[in-house]
């Protein structure tokens, strides 16, 4: 019986996977009206909320296996906040675990700055801001204000003067509403060096061969002062200009973190004479349809490798493919309702890399530019070589933005006043 602790995101496609694979499955989560029927057919969905803790989840993992006679074989955190309470539950199990140690350190980005520091891995210069902390800011302009344990670029901003600075961190130590799918999110910040240089994730396991890295992932971001995830291209290392560089310092990240079974999604940007260095490590699958890249792409299947890691097997995903699997979300430029038409967009459908043009919006959303979440109507797939994805997702973020009707920036901002 494989445990998926709160599912969200990939962490739902992973449980969808499994059991259409026929392994049972036993799903403690709050959000259960967030899972596919496919998984309440055929899955044991529990309630369990993060105040249960890993005692919660044990009394539900025992009560499974004696009423199934199915003990669990693995544990696996279905998104980034379940982390620790999916490795204790793991130890308490005496299944393939992380330790509470590096837990903490992918989860709290201040204790991950403090690892950095410890392990000899290259990082950005930081400083933790409390909610009671005054003063002006503690590092040269521009710096980067981000929460110390949320996802998702939530709260992230570029901040190039005093004023940024002071709404950043207000942001981030009172929110004025609760955080998505966090139950009791800190409210420190984290002020950091503003670092300039192409960004990418390194997206991989380590099961009981050690540590793989499956795919070289170029990110692409939006403009300042926000990081919100544009697009994405999936690429197998020996085939991206960067691998044997990046391949290195994700085993060093690995390694320096302690993370000794389950999937790695490590965010870094390479800077001019410091090379590569770390923003983000996490001890979980990628959000944003990166897994699907990867299988596409590379080849390689995240999902089952995850699955199998937690259940103490080596996963072999045979050899890697050349082929770059890339994706570019499409967006509004101004807030209004979505009115259905992509202008643009029928340059990019009929290239021979295009692979499929999916809805995330139905007409008539209100879309947000200011909220990446409510803003993104649609995603278009490309396969192919690295160069030429790359510059197809590069174009149709530069030239196809979703048609709105509404009121324009100026009367928004406006009505807010």
């Amino acid at each position: 019986m494989l445990i998926v602790v709160q599912p969200l995101s990939a962490g739902v496609r992973l449980t969808a996977r499994m059991v259409a694979a026929g392994v049972p499955c036993l799903v403690p989560t709050q959000f259960p009206e967030l899972l596919p029927p496919e998984v309440h057919a055929g899955a044991t969905v529990v309630d369990w909320h993060p105040d249960a803790g890993v005692a919660g989840l044990l009394r539900l993992a025992e009560k499974a296996a004696a009423e199934t006679g199915t003990a669990a074989t693995g544990v696996v955190a279905g998104f980034e906040y379940a982390v620790p309470e999916a490795a204790g539950l793991a130890r308490a199990l005496g299944l393939p675990a992380l330790g509470a140690r590096a837990a903490e350190a992918v989860r709290q980005k201040d204790v991950m700055r403090r690892r950095c520091a410890e392990r000899g891995i290259a990082r950005p210069r930081s400083v933790t801001v409390g909610p009671g902390t005054t003063g002006p800011c503690p590092l040269p302009f521009p710096v980067v204000v981000k929460p110390v344990d949320c996802g998702g670029s939530l709260m992230v901003s570029l901040c190039r003067d005093e004023e940024e600075y002071a709404r950043a961190r207000a942001l981030v130590h009172d929110p004025g509403e609760d955080v998505k799918f966090h139950p009791n999110p800190r409210r420190t910040a984290l002020v950091e060096e503003y670092l300039e240089g192409p960004e990418f994730s390194l997206d991989g396991w380590v099961d009981a061969d050690g540590p793989h890295l499956a795919s070289v992932t170029t990110k692409f971001l939006s403009a300042p002062p926000d990081f919100f995830e544009m697009g994405h291209i999936a690429t197998a290392p020996r085939c991206s200009p960067h691998g044997e560089l990046l391949e290195g310092f994700a085993r060093q990240v690995v390694a320096a973190f302690d993370l000794t079974v389950g999937p790695f999604h490590i965010e870094t940007r390479i800077v001019r004479g410091r090379g590569p260095v770390l923003i983000e490590a996490g001890a979980r699958l990628a959000g944003d349809n990166i897994p699907e890249l990867v299988l596409a792409g590379p080849g390689v299947d995240l999902c089952a490798a995850t699955a199998d890691a937690a259940r103490g097997l080596a996963h072999d995903p045979g050899p890697l493919s050349p082929v770059s699997a890339g994706l570019a979300f499409v967006t509004a430029d101004r807030p209004g309702a979505f009115s259905g038409t992509l202008p643009g967009v029928d340059a990019f459908t009929g290239a021979a890399e295009f692979r499929a043009l999916l809805p995330e919006a139905e007409p008539g959303a209100l879309l947000d530019p200011g909220d990446i979440f409510s803003n993104r109507v649609a995603r278009i797939h490309f396969e192919g070589d690295l160069d030429r994805v790359e510059h197809l997702v590069a174009s149709v973020l530069a030239d196809v933005k979703a048609d709105v009707d509404g009121v324009g920036h100026q009367d928004k901002e406006g009505a807010r006043a």
